[in-house]
């Protein structure tokens, strides 16, 4: 799940979470996206030749939360075909990180399974990962076994830290909780180092810096994008309208900033939206409610906008449809909030933390847009005001990062709990053809010795 587009802001640090698909090749060598299991269900997975489905499952970037799955993959491929596939079993089981899965799965499901065991190569190298899995030493030896089957794959998403003031770009990798430095990007102007209050965004491989202001004074519409891929910075056309504390979110490819405040502190009703390919803004209708420091967050082909403050702190809701340029007011939240965090989750929209213009809030909503009602979610452990948020590996994520110590927290729907976390702020990003970049080294796993 992954909601994108959500409005970000710092003094002079950002973070952002770069996610990786699960691929599927077809026989022109395409690729689209898909989810775990459902890749081997498909017609088109089936047809796949077995070179072509090796390259896939071999592939560092395939996007799937057991190992198994890759497993129970090559069997449905195998047995659509089985009189022809059945030898295919030793050039497709190397391709899964047998290391990776639980030893007793192993032995009930792979080492007993028939395609393998009638396969002398594929069950010796079963019968080799196991020995591996009962001595972890081996993994370092000459034995003959193959360190990939022990490497983890590249994580569905991982959590990059952006720094003006400083010139490293550091990624955090939830699956080896471990930090790396990724490049020192190019320096913008001397000027944007002071930048204050902008807004985040990613679309095409970008990381877009939207509005905000040097130092406390001076409104800006400058646009800056960085590129991920090639590491390059380029200014964009500016907005139609200077604008610090800004909401901003993606639909559909284009970039839509609302609200904010003006260098004499009003606050703005305006909306406008930038078109990549003409790089371009244009006005789009004004919100109902004039909004700084709200946030925002898009679902079902709409941007949700929440909170924030006029002339008080708010607790009203609208959303903005592209279709009719059209804005609609929905049901008040339940808590007044500006510096909050929105975001889409599990087909609602959650409102985060925030301040109700005295105290700063561990509350949170949820808000269904089927019955246009509000629900209370558990409270955070901590109270955040004016921080990040967005959603990674089936997690809202929670992140404080007002002084050198992040406070990190997740939510889980499944437990309805939320946890401290040692992770980063971020909004979601898609689609690096360099995710591997942005990944700790895939070192071979030592298992623990399993009885």
């Amino acid at each position: 799940i992954h909601q994108s587009g959500a409005s970000k802001r710092n003094v002079s640090v950002n973070f952002i979470v770069i996610s990786s698909h699960t691929l599927l090749m077809t026989s022109s060598g395409a690729g689209h996206t898909s989810k775990d299991s459902a890749v081997s269900l498909s017609e088109e997975f089936l047809q796949l030749a077995e070179q072509e489905l090796a390259d896939v499952l071999g592939q560092d970037d395939l996007t799937v939360t057991q190992e198994s799955t890759v497993y129970q993959s090559v069997l449905r491929w195998i047995n659509h075909m089985p009189e022809e596939r059945q030898g295919a079993i030793s050039t497709l089981l190397p391709k899964v990180r047998l290391g990776l899965m639980d030893k007793s799965y192993i032995t009930d499901n792979v080492l007993n399974n028939d395609v393998v065991k009638t396969n002398p190569e594929s069950h010796l190298l079963v019968s080799d990962t196991l020995k591996v899995m009962s001595q972890p030493s081996l993994i370092c030896s000459e034995s003959g076994i193959n360190n990939t089957l022990f490497c983890r794959r590249l994580p569905n998403a991982v959590l990059l830290m952006f720094r003006f003031y400083s010139k490293n770009i550091e990624a955090f990798d939830y699956r080896t909780n471990s930090w790396i430095t990724v490049q020192t990007h190019p320096s913008l102007e001397d000027t944007m180092a002071h930048l204050l209050l902008y807004s985040t965004v990613f679309l095409g491989r970008c990381f877009y810096i939207v509005g905000g202001g040097l130092r406390w004074t001076n409104p800006s519409n400058r646009v800056w994008r960085y590129n991920l891929v090639t590491h390059t910075w380029q200014e964009m056309s500016p907005m139609q309208e200077s604008r610090r504390c800004v909401s901003v979110a993606v639909l559909k490819g284009y970039i839509y900033a609302m609200g904010g405040y003006r260098d004499d502190y009003t606050s703005l009703r305006t909306a406008e939206r930038y078109q990549p390919n003409i790089n371009q803004w244009t006005f789009i209708a004004s919100m109902n409610e004039e909004r700084r420091d709200a946030s925002c967050t898009t679902l079902n082909n709409k941007i949700y906008i929440c909170g924030g403050r006029s002339n008080r702190v708010l607790n009203t809701a609208e959303y903005y449809n592209p279709d009719t340029n059209q804005w609609t007011l929905i049901t008040p939240m339940g808590t007044l909030r500006c510096g909050l965090g929105v975001v889409a989750y599990m087909s609602h929209i959650f409102a985060v933390g925030g301040s109700d213009g005295s105290r700063h809030q561990r509350s949170a909503e949820a808000y269904d847009p089927v019955t246009n009602t509000w629900y209370d979610v558990p409270e955070m452990v901590h109270t955040h005001s004016y921080f990040d948020i967005a959603v990674m590996n089936k997690k809202i994520f929670v992140v404080s990062c007002h002084t050198t110590n992040r406070i990190v927290e997740c939510y889980d729907y499944t437990t309805n709990t939320w946890s401290m976390y040692d992770c980063v702020r971020c909004c979601v990003i898609s689609g690096l053809p360099n995710m591997a970049e942005y990944c700790s080294p895939r070192k071979p796993i030592i298992p623990r010795t399993q009885v």
